[in-house]
């Protein structure tokens, strides 16, 4: 029996993985999609049913605004993928360089792999100066009628075809979405892992939801489920160098915190456990989760009224201003109530902390992050309560 020569090839997937959640890139992003349905003459809520229903069905929202309102994918791109502000969001993590260097490129070729296109992609990877380190980059042709995206078979089928890949067996591949993995993994690929930021938040499909909650992640089917990309170097030993298992950290806060991260890794467990503690956090938690649990009940009042039917306007500016303040919290903006204003800040400082403790070999559990609500981003319908509301339902992510 012949034995195969092929290498292996390593798929990274790159928005919500190669970054964190917690960045906010996602819910500025679902600002721009949003704003781009409402520049075709819908109204807040159809904008915000429509976004949810074409990323629910057809994997990314263009694909449906394509299908169903002619639009020039190019211009979509430009609109909304290239008008973030990307370069105030994300920055170069060291760390990641390293992993990236260290892995053995005699054994393994590295590429990356995305929903996007191909401009922002690109953009990305420069940004966080790895886009010397991918030898190859799979991504969604806009320009192509019919263009597969995750997780069709096909996109997976044009992704080895493009890299060369025969072995399926040889794939790894890392990707933030349980969805996108699962499909993956039912292909035969053979080495697969759900990057599962537990407990942040980030907007899918227009709608703010927790990273986690939709499924059990227990590693289940052979899906391996890790909460920091570190992690990678006891999963895929066989593709690194014997590498330090702990790399020098660089962290530059964006907001003044009490304490560095060198400082921070200074502390003992318990006295970094005790930090987590902190009343200033819980109030920040007590104060979200009250909000969240105010808006449930609203909005429950509204799906219980019959289409068609008048709706309170004080309940429907009730809902809009809990939503306003939730998700400018998730934006992390400076024009928020006192009550919230402190949530990228302690964000942050909880980041702090949990890199102290993966520094000790211990990775902290999403019980450690602060919380946030999972409103829709769409506000509520000013009158009436359109009939035939979509269903919500797992989308797919970028």
């Amino acid at each position: 029996m012949s034995v195969s020569t092929e290498k292996y090839t390593i798929f990274l997937d790159i928005d919500n993985t190669l970054y964190s959640a917690s960045t906010g890139i996602s819910a500025a992003m679902g600002e721009k999609i949003h704003d781009y349905f409402v520049a075709l003459g819908l109204d807040e809520a159809e904008a915000s049913a429509l976004h949810l229903k074409y990323y629910t069905q057809y994997g990314l929202a263009l694909r449906g605004l394509i299908l169903h309102h002619d639009v020039d994918p190019v211009d979509f791109d430009k609109k909304c993928d290239g008008a973030l502000p990307l370069e105030d969001l994300i920055s170069p993590n060291p760390r990641l360089r390293k992993l990236l260097q260290d892995i053995d490129r005699t054994k393994a070729n590295v590429w990356a792999l995305t929903n996007a296109y191909r401009p922002h992609a690109e953009r990305v990877l420069r940004i966080l100066n790895l886009d010397d380190q991918v030898d190859g980059l799979i991504f969604c042709d806009y320009q192509q009628p019919n263009f597969a995206c995750k997780p069709d078979a096909k996109y997976y089928h044009d992704a080895l075809a493009k890299a060369q890949v025969t072995d399926v067996s040889k794939c790894y591949f890392v990707d933030d979405n349980r969805i996108n993995v699962d499909a993956a993994r039912a292909l035969g690929w053979g080495h697969v892992v759900h990057f599962c930021e537990a407990g942040l938040v980030h907007v899918e499909g227009g709608k703010v939801k927790e990273i986690g909650s939709e499924r059990q992640v227990n590693g289940d089917n052979g899906v391996e489920v890790i909460a920091d990309l570190e992690e990678l170097r006891r999963i895929w030993p066989e593709l690194l160098y014997n590498a330090p298992t702990t790399v020098q950290m660089e962290y530059k806060p964006r907001y003044a915190q009490p304490f560095s991260l060198e400082e921070a890794k200074g502390l003992d467990v318990q006295t970094i456990t005790e930090v987590f503690r902190d009343p200033e956090i819980a109030r920040l938690q007590n104060s979200l989760q009250r909000l969240g649990e105010t808006q449930t009940m609203l909005r429950d009042y509204v799906a219980a009224t019959q289409p068609n039917e008048e709706v309170d306007p004080e309940i429907t500016k009730a809902i809009e201003e809990n939503e306003t303040v939730m998700y400018a919290c998730l934006l992390k903006r400076p024009a928020l109530p006192s009550s919230v204003r402190c949530s990228g800040s302690q964000t942050e400082r909880i980041s702090i902390l949990k890199m102290a403790l993966l520094d000790k070999g211990i990775v902290a559990g999403s019980h450690y992050d602060v919380p946030l609500p999972s409103p829709p981003v769409a506000p509520a319908p000013a009158t009436t309560r359109p009939a035939g509301s979509v269903e919500e339902d797992a989308g797919v992510d970028l």
